[in-house]
C-alpha cells in the first residue's frame, strides 16, 4: 500500500527537488561556502516577502525560536500588545514567560489582550450590529502603554488567513509595532513587508518554501532592527553555528521555487483544498472547520461524527496509507477561538506535490469510514460533487 501524505504542514515529505540532496552535501561543504550561501539565502528572503534589504533577515533553528526571541526582546515590564485569539503556542508561550493576560489575575510583566475572531479564525475588526465600521473594535483594546499588534498571518489549525494587511495599516496609525508570523503563508500567499508595514516577520524553512522545518528565522524594518540590536542584531539572535545542512536545503528550495514559478507552486495546493472542500462538503458527519474556499493556505481541519479525531487518524493510515495529523497542532487558543477546544481536529495539509487522485482516495476512504459507523444516519451515495 502506497503512502499519501497529507501532513506537510508538520513535515514536508519530499521537500523541493534537490534539497535532500543539497542538505547532505553540506556536511563537506567550508565554511566560507556556507556564509556565502547564507548571504543568498537572505536576499531570496527578502525579495519573497518585499523586505526592507537582506542585512535585515536572521536565521534561526526554527520559527518558534524566531518568535520566542523576538518577544522576549522587543517588551519590557508596563508594555501592553495586541494579539489575535488565534496565536500559536509558541506566542502564548512567549508572552505568558513574561506577563499576562491583562485584566487577568497577574501583576507586572508585558500585558496582553486579545483581538477576537469569528468561527472561521478572522480578525473581528468591527461589530455591523452595534452600528461600528473601520477599526471600531480594535480601537477599543488600544491603552496608553500598548506597544504592537501580533498577528498569526495564517491559522495552522484550519488555513484561515487572517486580515494582517488591515491590521498593519491599523498599528500604522497609532504608531505600534507589527509582528506577523507567517510560516503558513510564505511561498503559499503574496507578502508585501514593506508596503503593509510590518516591523517583524517571522518564518519557516518548511511548507511553502519546500525546505526543512528546522530552520527558520525572521526579517526586521529599520525600525525595529534598531530596537533589537541595530548592527548587533544578527550578531545577538542569529543560530551559531549556522546549521549548514538547513541552510543548503533552504538556498537549494528557492532554485526549486524558481524554476517551478511561485504562482505554480501555490495554485496547486489551492486547488487541492477546493477539490477536498468541494467533495467533503456531501458526506454525512464531516464538519469543515474554518472558512470556505477563499481566504485560506491549503490546510484544512474537520471534525467528525463516526469518530475521533485521533482514530480517525490512525484508520486513515492503517487502512489506507493516509497520513494526516490530529490533535490541537500546538495551537490551543485558536482552538478555544473555533469551538474545537478541548477536543482538536484532524488536519489535511497539502501542497504541490499532491495529486488530486490523492484528494479522491482521501475523499472516498473517509465516505467508507461514514458507511461503516452506525454513528450517524441516513448514509447517501457519495455524490461526485
Amino acid at each position: 500500500m502506497d503512502t499519501i501524505y497529507m501532513d506537510q504542514l508538520t513535515t514536508l515529505i519530499p521537500k523541493g527537488d534537490g534539497v535532500e540532496e543539497a542538505m547532505e552535501a553540506a556536511a563537506n561543504m567550508e565554511a566560507s561556502d556556507i556564509q556565502m550561501m547564507a548571504d543568498e539565502t537572505r536576499e531570496q528572503i527578502n525579495k519573497l516577502f518585499h523586505g526592507p534589504g537582506a542585512d535585515s533577515v536572521v536565521f534561526t533553528s526554527g520559527v518558534g525560536a524566531a518568535l520566542d526571541a523576538v518577544i522576549r526582546a522587543l517588551f519590557k515590564d508596563g508594555d501592553h500588545v495586541l494579539i489575535s485569539s488565534m496565536e500559536s503556542d509558541d506566542v502564548m508561550n512567549a508572552l505568558n514567560a513574561i506577563g499576562h493576560e491583562a485584566d487577568k489575575d497577574g501583576c507586572g510583566g508585558v500585558e496582553y489582550t486579545r483581538i477576537p475572531c469569528n468561527e472561521k479564525g478572522q480578525l473581528i475588526l468591527f461589530d455591523s450590529v452595534k452600528g461600528e465600521k473601520g477599526f471600531d473594535s480594535v480601537e477599543k483594546l488600544l491603552r496608553p502603554n500598548t506597544k504592537a499588534v501580533i498577528v498569526n498571518h495564517a491559522s495552522e489549525v484550519c488555513g484561515t488567513i487572517l486580515q494582517a494587511k488591515e491590521i498593519s495599516e491599523f498599528a500604522r496609525r497609532h504608531g505600534l509595532l507589527v509582528i506577523v508570523n507567517a510560516a503558513q503563508t510564505a511561498g503559499c500567499v503574496p507578502i508585501f513587508m514593506n508596503i503593509w508595514g510590518v516591523d517583524v516577520m517571522t518564518f519557516s524553512g518548511g511548507y511553502g518554501l519546500f525546505a526543512s522545518e528546522k530552520i527558520g528565522g525572521f526579517i526586521a524594518s529599520e525600525r525595529a532592527a534598531a530596537m533589537l540590536g541595530g548592527p548587533d542584531m544578527r550578531e545577538k539572535f542569529e543560530q551559531k553555528p549556522l546549521d549548514a545542512a538547513a541552510i543548503a536545503g533552504l538556498h537549494k528550495a528557492f532554485e526549486f521555487i524558481e524554476e517551478k514559478t511561485l504562482h505554480t507552486l501555490s495554485s496547486m495546493g489551492r486547488k487541492r483544498v477546493e477539490q477536498f472542500i468541494r467533495k467533503i462538503q456531501h458526506v454525512n458527519g464531516v464538519h469543515i472547520i474554518g472558512p470556505g474556499y477563499k481566504d485560506r493556505i491549503p490546510v484544512i481541519s474537520i471534525q467528525t461524527d463516526f469518530m475521533e479525531e485521533s482514530e480517525l487518524e490512525e484508520a486513515l493510515k492503517n487502512e489506507y496509507g493516509i497520513v494526516i495529523r490530529s490533535g490541537l497542532h500546538d495551537a490551543e487558543e485558536a482552538h478555544k477561538t473555533l469551538g474545537t477546544y478541548p477536543r482538536g481536529t484532524a488536519r489535511f495539509s497539502f501542497n504541490y506535490f499532491n495529486t488530486e487522485e490523492d484528494v479522491e482516495k482521501l475523499t472516498q476512504a473517509l465516505w467508507q469510514l461514514t458507511v461503516r459507523s452506525d454513528k450517524v444516519p441516513d448514509v447517501k451515495r457519495m455524490p461526485k460533487e
